[in-house]
């Protein structure tokens, strides 16, 4: 199972596949040791959004979130996480609904139950809120919603396979 380092849970083992970003992002990547074909593991990460602890070759590596999620490993388990660390164009099913109250209904009652698959279509420039394709709409979650949403990875979709436009010397 292909996954992002960034959704990889502590003492987590995984080769590294692949890099998703421009050529300062894999500079970046290179410039910590880390290399495609490298066998790491996942140590510590700090609140969810912070660095990122990965152990390669009995060498500890601490690295941010932002570019761990750049980081495309194959991972032996699947790999589960919450709706609010999912990154744009991956597809994830969910787990378990844990809102509660009116909240809860009203996100049931719209198709977000266990074993759905949805994809995540965009965040807002500040993470609140985010939305999702679901069902074959699109639905805006908070971040609060979000955060106890638990979904399993299904699949990755790299930067490059968004179709968007990128800058170029011609």
């Amino acid at each position: 199972m292909i996954s992002r380092l960034s959704y990889c849970g502590l003492d987590q083992k995984g080769t590294i596949v692949d890099f998703d970003g421009g050529i300062g992002a894999f500079e970046n990547i290179k410039s910590f040791g880390l290399d495609i074909g490298d066998d790491i593991a996942i140590l510590d990460k700090k609140n969810g959004k912070g660095k990122v602890s990965v152990l390669k070759n009995d060498h500890e590596i601490s690295i941010g979130y932002e570019l761990a999620a750049k980081i495309l490993v194959e991972c032996p388990e699947q790999i589960k996480a919450t709706l609010d660390k999912i990154k744009v164009g991956d597809v994830v099913k969910v787990l378990k609904m844990g809102a509660q109250g009116d909240i809860r209904f009203r996100l049931l009652d719209m198709g977000l139950v266990k074993g759905v698959k949805l994809k995540v279509v965009r965040v807002a420039p500040l993470g609140d809120p985010i939305e999702v394709f679901i069902n074959g709409f699109h639905l805006s979650l908070r971040l609060e919603e979000a955060e106890n949403i638990d979904v399993e990875i299904i699949s990755i979709t790299k930067s490059g396979d968004r179709g968007k436009k990128r800058w170029g010397l011609f």
